[in-house]
């Protein structure tokens, strides 16, 4: 690890790291990252002999991985993932799933349907308060509200989401610039988008070209990126400034947007709150 990096205290700052150093990284120490990023839960659960077993990789290897991300052992490591997780809340679900489980109605009723969709988008939502920690939330914030323009972009299932964050800011003090490529007008709408501005992406598998091409050009540009999407560890998630990782509730293949949108509601109240501050 390099000198001016600090061991990470939480686990927000932990997949940063892994996913800024990936690319540096063993086969067998990116196994070991694919797998403790894919299962959070699972190393803060398991012992290391599982995890191991799990991951498909020597005992040895674990102990490798924890100390190339600057800890003494992996029980150091770990013990962010059991700080996250272990005590997540549980009471108010089980009741839900309790309730559904002595109802007599069909699997594909519109109540069992409605239920269905209503635990998967709590338990989402439950997931995202443990996974986002104060410190992402406010450095996003901090950028937003130092930016001469907030261009903000989403493409078909991330566009509600792209669309909310547009119209919440609009009501803000600050320069917002929905962007799309209806025309084919993308490109010269980013044409003077600079390091001065922020650019808030929302991108969903199967992520859309014009997304990809336009985080290459915005980090070409040194424009901040913050992310909201399904995975960080994408080819591109070490070019974000800040990435929010979401997963959503997801019925019969349906994906909701719920704590997608719950999340750009937060920094959309949030932005505004921060120019009362400052005025």
């Amino acid at each position: 690890m390099d000198v001016e990096e600090q061991v990470p205290a939480d686990l927000d700052t932990l997949r940063e790291l892994i996913v800024k150093r990936y690319d540096s990284l063993s086969g067998r120490l990116q196994q070991v990252a694919d797998f403790v990023m894919a299962q959070p839960m699972l190393v803060a659960v398991e012992t290391m002999a599982t995890i191991a077993e799990q991951a498909n990789v020597p005992l040895s290897t674990l102990s490798r991985f924890s100390n190339a991300m600057g800890y003494s052992g992996f029980s150091s490591m770990q013990s962010l993932f059991r700080d996250q997780y272990l005590n997540r809340p549980r009471d108010y679900l089980e009741r839900v799933k309790k309730a559904r489980e002595t109802e007599e109605v069909s699997q594909d009723s519109p109540m069992a349907i409605f239920q269905d969709f209503g635990q998967a988008n709590i338990e989402a939502m439950e997931q995202l308060q443990m996974s986002v920690s104060p410190q992402k939330l406010e450095r996003a914030v901090s950028l937003l509200d130092g930016a001469e323009t907030i261009y903000i972009q989403g493409m078909r299932r991330a566009y509600p989401v792209a669309f909310y964050l547009w119209y919440a800011l609009m009501k803000s003090d600050n320069n917002v610039v929905l962007l799309d490529d209806h025309g084919g007008m993308l490109s010269p709408m980013t044409r003077r988008m600079n390091e001065k501005d922020v650019l808030i992406t929302v991108t969903f598998s199967p992520y859309a070209p014009e997304t990809s091409s336009l985080i290459d050009t915005a980090f070409e540009k040194k424009v901040p990126i913050v992310a909201i999407t399904d995975n960080q560890m994408t080819s591109q998630g070490s070019k974000m400034e800040v990435c929010f990782e979401v997963q959503e509730g997801e019925i019969m293949g349906f994906r909701s947007l719920s704590s997608s949108l719950y999340l750009a509601q937060t920094l959309a109240v949030s932005l505004m709150c921060q120019e009362v501050k400052d005025s």
